[in-house]
């Protein structure tokens, strides 16, 4: 009998979760995919493996297959780390946008890196210089954020998110929800220097006869947000760098968002390319809380 080892992985994730859904998910495939494979390995074995009912039960050949399936997995994960270690590890280059959660991003490499087993070289820049740099093939993997959606088969869009008006608790831009432009005009701002959308906020400032005040204009994104919770002024940044002790307002004539990518070199190495898109995809980035970011950091 020959079985697909993915089978057996959504067979093994199955069992963990008891729930077809929750397998598909952390499977990163969908569930109509997930059910095939298994009713699939269920022919193989010439048995059925779950109860299907509101919860999925092992049933007894399901049990049986169970301690078979870990080592079957086991060994696969073992034979591959021989094999690696028989050989020198590959140098992974990754750019990194500075306007990125970056404690987050090298977590992400970290657990990448745990699992593929490559030394990593990481350099940084504006969101703009490290699209050029994968553009031009001088690095092997990149993340960074833009503006729009990015038409290129070797990339990966991990979130989306809005660009928010970011406030200590104490600031009086911290007592409502919503601000005019007009409102703000004698507030004064820390500005991030590298933003890839500070032309444009600065465009719509403009448009509506507002010109903020820089208490301190930086491209350091960690001087920002210390200044920011500090109480020197406010700041238009991205969801993913608020931090607790700050509180979130909109701006009603600024309506800004921005997409993060993960993308990599045309001719990378397929595993390798598998293992970052998996990892990136499964990563608790922070701009992917849900819910009232008013809520979420103001504490």
């Amino acid at each position: 009998m020959s079985m697909n080892l993915s089978f057996i992985r959504y067979f093994l994730t199955v069992a963990e979760t008891a729930s077809f859904t929750t397998a598909a998910d952390r499977c990163h495939v969908t569930q109509p995919t997930l059910s095939a494979g298994i009713a699939r390995l269920e022919q193989e074995i010439g048995a059925r493996l779950f109860d299907r009912g509101r919860r999925a039960a092992l049933t007894a050949a399901g049990h049986r297959l169970l301690p078979h399936a870990r080592a079957m997995v086991e060994a696969w994960q073992l034979a591959r780390a021989e094999s690696r270690s028989t050989h020198r590890a590959r140098l992974l280059r990754v750019a990194i946008a500075s306007t990125l959660p970056v404690p987050a991003a090298l977590d992400w490499l970290a657990s990448a890196q745990q699992q593929a087993g490559f030394e990593a070289e990481v350099s940084e820049g504006t969101a703009a210089t490290v699209a050029d740099r994968w553009r031009r093939g001088r690095c092997d993997a990149a993340l960074f954020p833009a503006r729009g959606p990015l038409d290129a088969p070797n990339a990966v869009a991990l979130w989306r998110e809005p660009y928010v008006l970011a406030a200590a608790a104490e600031h009086r831009v911290a007592t409502r929800d919503r601000w005019s432009l007009k409102e703000l005009a004698d507030t004064v701002f820390v500005l991030r220097a590298a933003c890839e959308a500070q032309d444009d906020a600065l465009r719509l400032f403009a448009a509506e006869g507002v010109r903020p005040r820089a208490v301190l204009s930086s491209p350091d994104e960690e001087r920002c947000a210390a200044a920011v919770a500090a109480g020197l002024g406010v700041s238009l940044m991205p969801r993913s760098l608020l931090r607790p002790g700050l509180v979130t307002a909109e701006i009603r004539e600024v309506a800004l968002d921005r997409r993060v990518f993960l993308a990599w070199r045309a001719d990378a190495d397929n595993e390798l390319v598998q293992t970052l898109r998996d990892t990136a995809l499964a990563h608790p980035w922070p701009g992917q809380r849900s819910g009232n970011a008013r809520l979420a950091f103001a504490r």
